[in-house]
């Protein structure tokens, strides 16, 4: 049985936020799974596909190191280079060609996921979602930003 809620401009963003980040997370740590690869790890190899010639390890930390916690992220690096997919020179960390295909597989997992989640959502609609959302976040003082 279906209740009746309130209009949406009498919702709670925060209880709307919430469960929208809790969906999507569980639905992109299954689907990513079922190839082999954990987010942490998705975020660390899309990392080091935008830097073919190499990325210092403390820049990815510092770059997905909102997404979780640093101890997520690092062990994720450290799983990345005990799966084969990146290499360490001492300087920098770069995707192998293991590596490579395994980001691309995700990628495309990523790809369906969004396609999935912009069913019935314009594009202008999911500009806009984000836009608020940014702009809730700068008004409690935090910082929204993403890379």
């Amino acid at each position: 049985m279906t209740r009746p809620m309130q209009p949406p401009d009498r919702q709670p963003l925060g209880f709307w936020t919430l469960r929208a980040g809790e969906t999507i997370r569980a639905r992109t740590r299954g689907a990513l799974a079922e190839i082999g690869v954990t987010q942490p790890e998705w975020w660390v190899l899309h990392q080091l596909s935008l830097h073919p010639g190499g990325v210092p390890r403390d820049d990815v930390i510092g770059t997905v190191g909102p997404n979780d916690t640093p101890e997520a992220i690092v062990a994720a690096l450290r799983s990345v280079a005990a799966n084969g997919w990146s290499r360490d020179d001492g300087a920098t960390i770069a995707l192998t060609t293991a590596g490579r295909e395994r980001f691309e597989r995700a990628a495309e997992v990523q790809a369906a996921l969004q396609r999935e989640r912009m069913q019935g959502i314009s594009t202008e609609d999911f500009a806009t979602t984000i836009t608020v959302l940014q702009k809730t976040i700068d008004n409690l003082g935090g910082t929204a930003w993403h890379w």
